[in-house]
């Protein structure tokens, strides 16, 4: 007699499915059913992940001039870091050399 009950009042209610529009999809967050009654749950966005692409015809010439004005420079300051680690290295070579030399024949 429980049982009955419970399940005329589940089965009372009815409404009817209806089709949801474009928007309403885009922003429903869960469970859809799709034309063949199957469960489909949207996928979220990674919210750390984002790519965009960028067409090099749309930038204007002066981004693309201040963008290769930036690469000169950073190409400039590591060639710069390099000559200096280059011509410190070859002093410190060199004065380590003249003092093993004087070591070894002079003293």
């Amino acid at each position: 007699m429980i049982n009955e009950k419970n399940e005329t009042e589940k089965t009372t209610v009815h409404e009817e499915p209806r089709r949801m529009s474009d928007e309403d999809v885009r922003e429903y967050h869960g469970l859809t059913l799709n034309e063949q009654g199957e469960e489909e749950r949207k996928e979220e966005p990674h919210e750390s992940i984002h790519i965009e692409f960028v067409d090099i015809k749309t930038i204007p010439w002066w981004k693309k001039a201040l963008y290769i004005a930036g690469i000169v420079a950073f190409l400039a300051l590591v060639l710069a870091v390099a000559w200096f680690f280059v011509v410190w290295g070859a002093l410190i070579f060199l004065a380590g050399a003249v003092v093993y030399l004087l070591k070894k024949y002079v003293f």
